[in-house]
C-alpha cells in the first residue's frame, strides 16, 4: 500500500471518493479541512491527510490535522475535538480492509511520533450510511489500536415519516412555545437558490452579537457562505415586525442533515425563537426528502472524559425535545507522551471529584 498526502491538488479526488464511500460524510471533504484549518489561528493548525492506494487504486483516505494547544502541547485533532476517522472505499474484501485499517493506523502512529504528537483524538462519523444505515450497531473498533474509549451520545431524528408523525414527536413544552410565538414570528429558508450577500452578513452580524465579541476569522464565515452557495448548506432565519432576530445554520451531505449552530438576538433571551427556527427547519428537511437529521451532543451529566455544565446539560436536553432518538457516539483518544496522560487524567479526577 501506498500513502499519499494530500493537497490541494489532490482535492477533487478526494471529495469525489468522499462521495462514493459509505463511511464517509462532510466531515471528511476538503471543506470541512479548509474551514478547520481557518477556525483558530492561535493553533497553528496544519492538515496532515493523506490518502491510501492499493494497486494504484485510492482504497482510503485520513483527513488529520496538527496542532498546537494553549499549553504548546502537538495534538492530531480538529480544533480541540476529536477529528473524523478514516474512510474506506465500499468494495475492499474484508481482509484487504482489515490490512487497511491496521496499515493505516500504524501509520497515523508515525505521523504522531515523527511530530512529537502528544496526543490522537478521533470519532465516528454517525450520519455516515455505514454507521446510521447500517443493518447492525458499530462498535468501537477504535480500541483495537490501543485507543481509549470516551464516547458520549449524540440525538437523530429520522425524516423518513409523515409530518404530523414528526409534529406529534415534539415534546409538549415545545409545540406550547412553538404555538405561542409563530403568530408573532415568520420565518426564511435560504439555500443556494436564494442566499444573498446582505442577508449572509445579517447572519454573521447576529453571530457576533450574541457572543459579543467577534470569535473567529471571517474567512470561516465565507467558506460558510460558500457551502450554502454549493448546496452543501443552508440558513434558516426568523423575523418579527420585518427584522431578523435569530438564525440557524445547517450542513447538507449525501441526503442528511446535520445542526451547524445558532444565533439570537441577546435583547430577546425570554423569546423561543429556536423553537420556531427549529421546527422550520425540520418541516423544510421532510418536505426536501431528507434521510436523517443529527441535532447534536446529548451530555446527561459527568463522565470522567465529558464534564458538561449546566448550560450544555440543558442544551441537550433542548435538543431531545424535538424527538428522534439517541445513539452512541463513538470516539476515542490515544496517548502517545506519559507525562501528558498524567496530567489530564488528574486533572480529570479532581475537576469530577470537586463536584461529587
Amino acid at each position: 500500500m501506498e500513502f499519499i498526502k494530500l493537497t490541494q491538488e489532490r482535492y477533487k479526488e478526494w471529495d469525489d471518493f468522499c462521495e462514493a464511500s459509505d463511511d464517509a460524510w462532510f466531515w471528511h471533504t476538503s471543506s470541512w479541512l479548509e474551514y478547520s484549518l481557518k477556525y483558530n489561528q492561535k493553533l497553528k493548525a496544519e492538515s496532515k491527510s493523506f490518502m491510501v492506494y492499493n494497486n494504484n487504486e485510492l482504497i482510503a483516505i485520513c483527513p488529520l490535522i496538527l496542532q498546537i494547544n494553549g499549553k504548546g502541547i502537538k495534538e492530531l485533532c480538529y480544533n480541540n475535538e476529536h477529528g473524523p476517522m478514516p474512510a474506506f472505499c465500499n468494495n475492499l474484501s474484508k481482509k484487504t480492509n482489515e490490512k487497511a485499517m491496521k496499515d493505516i493506523y500504524n501509520y497515523i502512529d508515525k505521523i504522531a511520533e515523527e511530530n512529537n504528537v502528544a496526543r490522537i483524538m478521533l470519532r465516528f462519523t454517525v450520519l455516515s450510511k455505514s454507521f446510521i444505515e447500517a443493518s447492525r450497531q458499530a462498535f468501537n473498533y477504535l480500541m483495537k489500536f490501543a485507543y481509549l474509549d470516551n464516547s458520549i451520545n449524540t440525538q437523530i431524528i429520522n425524516l423518513n415519516q409523515p409530518i404530523e408523525i414528526l409534529k406529534k414527536d415534539l415534546r409538549n413544552d415545545h409545540k406550547n412555545n412553538i404555538k405561542k410565538i409563530s403568530q408573532k414570528l415568520s420565518t426564511e429558508i435560504f439555500g443556494k437558490n436564494n442566499i444573498a450577500d446582505s442577508i449572509f452578513n445579517q447572519y454573521v452580524g447576529m453571530h457576533h452579537k450574541a457572543a459579543g465579541r467577534v470569535t473567529r476569522p471571517r474567512s470561516t464565515f465565507n467558506l460558510m457562505h460558500d457551502l450554502i452557495k454549493e448546496g452543501s448548506a443552508f440558513l434558516v432565519g426568523a423575523k418579527r415586525d420585518g427584522v431578523f432576530i435569530g438564525f440557524s445554520y445547517f450542513f447538507v451531505f449525501k441526503d442528511n442533515v446535520y445542526y451547524g449552530s445558532s444565533c439570537n438576538d441577546p435583547e430577546l433571551k425570554s423569546m423561543p425563537v429556536s423553537h420556531v427556527v427549529q421546527w422550520a427547519a425540520i418541516q423544510y428537511m421532510a418536505e426536501k426528502k431528507y434521510k436523517f437529521y443529527e441535532l447534536g451532543w446529548q451530555q446527561f451529566g459527568l463522565q470522567l472524559y465529558d464534564m458538561p455544565s449546566q448550560k450544555q446539560i440543558n442544551i441537550s436536553e433542548f435538543k431531545r425535545g424535538f424527538g428522534g432518538f439517541t445513539v452512541p457516539w463513538l470516539r476515542g483518544e490515544k496517548f502517545y507522551d506519559k507525562n501528558y496522560f498524567l496530567e489530564i487524567h488528574k486533572d480529570r479526577i479532581k475537576k469530577y471529584s470537586e463536584q461529587l
